[in-house]
């Protein structure tokens, strides 16, 4: 009896250690449907630059990949562009390397805003100062979800990860374009041989 009572709260502590993997709040970005809208758990950096809760802001009705809603990014002629933050339950520590994934899209229609961009991840230090760009995706032209898998190592710990709508690489004229966002798996420590 005594070593089933051992046996028990042996497996018991072994399950309860923590997984190492960092989840973000609110992964599939949930919440009612709007144009200048955040999800619970996310914000914007950009004042008066806020992302859409899609479907159903101005007339998208592209359906979400898990759950009921998704994000849209967009970028302007001007120059500006649309962006989507969190603060980690726990930072990156600086010089390791973490993986995850997310799916993303392109809406063909999206009032105007048609042409396709990228994703841009930046990550700002528990320091302050500028952010570092820790990943960027492929130019996003697919209207279909895709998951697109990113290793992120940053240079000193990052306490909070900023998603960003960007232009193609290499264009010299900006344009109006965007991107679709959603269901980001946890961050975990990279497997490397």
């Amino acid at each position: 009896m005594q070593n089933l009572v051992f046996l028990f709260l042996s497996l018991a502590t072994f399950s309860a250690q923590p997984s190492g993997k960092i989840y973000f709040r609110n992964p599939s970005f949930e919440g009612a449907p709007g144009a200048g809208k955040c999800p619970k758990g996310w914000y914007s950096g950009y004042q008066g630059s806020t992302p859409d809760m899609l479907p159903g802001a101005w007339e998208v009705m592209f359906p979400a990949q898990d759950g009921k809603t998704c994000v849209g990014l967009i970028v302007r002629e001007d120059g500006t562009r649309e962006d989507i933050s969190q603060a980690l339950a726990e930072p990156l520590v600086g010089g390791k390397c973490y993986a995850f994934a997310l799916y993303l899209a392109h809406a063909p229609r999206y009032v105007g805003y048609n042409k396709p961009t990228r994703l841009r991840i930046f990550g700002y230090s528990d320091k302050g100062g500028k952010p570092e760009l820790l990943a960027s995706s492929v130019l996003i032209d697919h209207a279909d979800w895709r998951q697109y898998k990113f290793e992120l190592s940053p240079s000193s710990n990052v306490t909070q990860l900023v998603f960003e709508a960007d232009y193609a690489p290499g264009i010299v004229f900006k344009y109006k374009g965007n991107l679709l966002i959603d269901n980001c798996s946890p961050l975990e420590k990279c497997v490397r041989a």
